[in-house]
C-alpha cells in the first residue's frame, strides 16, 4: 500500500512539473482539441465610414460595467496621438444623432485598469483581465498560475458582420488556439467570462453634446482598435418652423430648422421668449463647485436655466468668471471693454441686453444681477453684429441671450454644433425674430438649456460643468 501511495504521489508531482514546463500538456489533460494558429480563424476587417464632426468629450454608461457616466476624451481612448478623430458626432439628420467612439487596445486596457470597470455580477472582475483586439474578434486574457510558472488563458470572441453579438470561438493557452471545452470541463473554471462583455455592449449608452441618449448599434473590431457606433432617435416636430407656441402668460417657445452648410447639415434652434415683467431673472455663480445646466436647474428649481458666460480654470480659487458678473448684488470679475455686451437686471426690475459700446457699464448702476459676455451677434436696431472676417468659421454649440424690440428676452440654443458665430449672427438678424440686440454666451461643451414643468420641455444638457447659470423663475 505504501509503495502504491508513493508511486501515486510521484506521478502527481511529475505531472505537476510537466504541466508547468510544457503547458500544452494541460490542454491534453483538459481534453482540448488544437485548432491551429489564431490567424487561421480571423476574418477580414469590416470597413467603416464615420461621418460627422470631431468632439471633445462624450460620456459612456453601461450598467453592467459603468454605473455612473464616465467622461472620456480623445486622449483617454486613443493615447499617444491619432490621425483620425476618435470621437465623432453626427446630428445632420433631423431626429437622429450618431456617435462614433474609437478606442485603441491600449486605451481600452487603460480604462479597464484605471476606472476598475468591474462591479457586481457573480464575482467577476475586470481587474485581472486584459483585452487584445483583432479584425472581427477580441480575446479576453487572464493569467493562470500553475504553481511554478504563469501562463495566459484567453477566451476568443468572434463577431459576425458589425452586430454587437460576440460568440465564443475558442480557447487560447498562451499563443495556441484550442476548441471550446465542454460545458462541464475544468477548463471553464479558468476562462474569463464573456457574459459581462455582451451585457456591457447591449446596454452601452453614449451621451454628449448632441440631442438624445445614443444606444450602441454596431461594433467594428480592427487590429489594435475598435469603433462603437451609437444612435439616438428623438422626437422632432415635422414643422420646419413651429412658430411661437404659447405655454403660459409671458412664455412662448419656438423651434426653427435652419440650413447650416452642405457638410454640416442643418441646425434646429430652440428659442424661449419671456416677458421680463412676468419673470425673475437671476444669475447663479459658484466658482468652487461648477455644475451642469441640468444640475443648476434641479438645485434651483427654476423654470428655465441656461449656461452663463466664459470662465477660466487657471485660478487656485476655482472656475472664475471672465468679465463682470453680479449675483444678488454681489460682484465678481472685471468689466469687459466696449466690444462686449451685458445682460443686466436693475433694482427696479428693469431688464436689458445691451452692447457696451452703445450703453456702457457704469459702476454706479444699481444692478442686482448682471452677466457680461462676447461677441455681440446682433447690434442695436437688429443689425448683424459679427462679420465674417472676425470669425475663423469653427462650428460649435451656441447659447445666446437677446432682447426684441418690445422688450422681451429671448434665449436661443443651437445644440447640434453646426454653426459658426458669423453664420449665427446672420441668421438671428434675418430670421424675423424681431431681435434688437443679441449676445453670445459660452458655447461648445458649456452650452445647454433646461426648460421643465411645461407642456413643451427643452432638456438639452451641457456636457461640461459651468460655474455660472442664468436662471428664470415665475414671479
Amino acid at each position: 500500500m505504501l509503495v502504491t501511495s508513493v508511486a501515486t504521489v510521484t506521478i502527481l508531482i511529475g505531472a505537476f512539473i510537466a504541466v508547468n514546463v510544457n503547458p500544452s500538456l494541460a490542454a491534453q489533460i483538459l481534453g482540448l482539441d488544437p485548432m491551429g494558429p489564431l490567424s487561421g480563424v480571423l476574418r477580414p476587417e469590416t470597413p467603416l465610414t464615420a461621418e460627422g464632426a470631431p468632439l471633445e468629450v462624450v460620456d459612456l454608461v453601461s450598467p453592467s460595467l459603468i454605473a455612473q457616466p464616465l467622461s472620456v476624451t480623445p486622449e483617454d481612448i486613443l493615447p499617444g496621438g491619432f490621425t483620425t478623430p476618435p470621437l465623432i458626432g453626427d446630428a445632420t439628420r433631423p431626429g437622429k444623432t450618431t456617435y462614433y467612439v474609437t478606442i485603441s487596445e491600449e486605451g481600452l486596457n487603460q480604462l479597464l485598469q484605471e476606472h476598475q470597470l468591474a462591479g457586481g455580477g457573480g464575482g467577476e472582475s475586470a481587474g485581472g483581465t486584459r483585452v487584445d483586439l483583432y479584425p472581427g474578434a477580441l480575446v479576453l486574457w487572464r493569467d493562470l498560475d500553475l504553481g511554478l510558472t504563469e501562463h495566459r488563458v484567453g477566451l476568443l470572441l468572434m463577431q459576425e458582420g458589425t452586430t454587437l453579438s460576440l460568440e465564443p470561438g475558442g480557447l487560447l493557452l498562451n499563443d495556441e488556439l484550442y476548441g471550446m471545452p465542454a460545458s462541464r470541463s475544468l477548463a471553464n473554471m479558468f476562462l474569463p467570462r464573456s457574459r459581462r462583455v455582451q451585457r456591457a455592449l447591449d446596454t452601452l449608452v453614449v451621451t454628449g453634446p448632441l440631442p438624445g441618449r445614443a444606444g450602441a448599434k454596431a461594433l467594428y473590431l480592427h487590429e489594435d482598435r475598435l469603433t462603437i457606433a451609437a444612435e439616438a432617435v428623438y422626437a422632432l416636430s415635422s414643422l420646419a418652423d413651429t412658430g411661437w407656441r404659447f405655454l403660459e402668460a409671458g412664455l412662448h417657445v419656438r423651434e426653427i430648422e435652419v440650413p447650416a452648410n452642405a457638410e454640416r447639415g442643418s441646425e434646429r434652434l430652440r428659442i424661449v421668449r419671456l416677458g421680463p415683467s412676468t419673470f425673475d431673472i437671476r444669475i447663479h455663480y459658484d466658482p468652487a463647485n461648477p455644475r451642469t445646466v441640468s444640475d443648476w436647474a434641479a438645485e434651483s428649481g427654476a423654470l428655465l436655466t441656461v449656461n452663463g458666460s466664459y470662465f477660466s480654470q487657471e485660478s487656485d480659487r476655482g472656475f472664475e468668471t471672465i468679465g463682470l458678473l453680479v449675483s444678488d448684488g454681489q460682484r465678481w470679475g472685471s468689466p469687459l471693454r466696449d466690444f462686449a455686451g451685458m445682460l443686466a437686471v436693475r433694482q427696479d426690475g428693469q431688464v436689458s441686453v445691451r452692447w457696451l459700446r452703445h450703453r456702457p457699464y457704469d459702476t454706479a448702476e444699481p444692478l442686482t444681477q448682471a452677466l457680461q459676455s462676447f461677441p455681440v451677434l446682433v447690434k442695436p436696431g437688429g443689425i448683424m453684429g459679427f462679420p465674417a472676417d472676425g470669425d475663423d468659421g469653427t462650428p460649435a454649440r451656441r447659447t445666446v441671450v437677446g432682447q426684441d424690440s418690445e422688450g422681451n428676452l429671448l434665449f436661443v440654443l443651437a445644440p447640434r454644433g453646426t454653426m459658426s458665430l458669423h453664420e449665427l449672427a446672420v441668421l438671428l438678424s434675418e430670421q424675423g425674430l424681431g431681435l434688437d440686440v443679441a449676445l453670445n454666451l459660452d458655447g461648445g461643451r458649456s452650452s445647454g438649456m433646461w426648460l421643465k414643468g411645461t407642456e413643451w420641455d427643452v432638456t438639452i444638457d451641457s456636457v461640461a460643468s459651468v460655474p455660472s447659470a442664468v436662471v428664470v423663475f415665475r414671479h
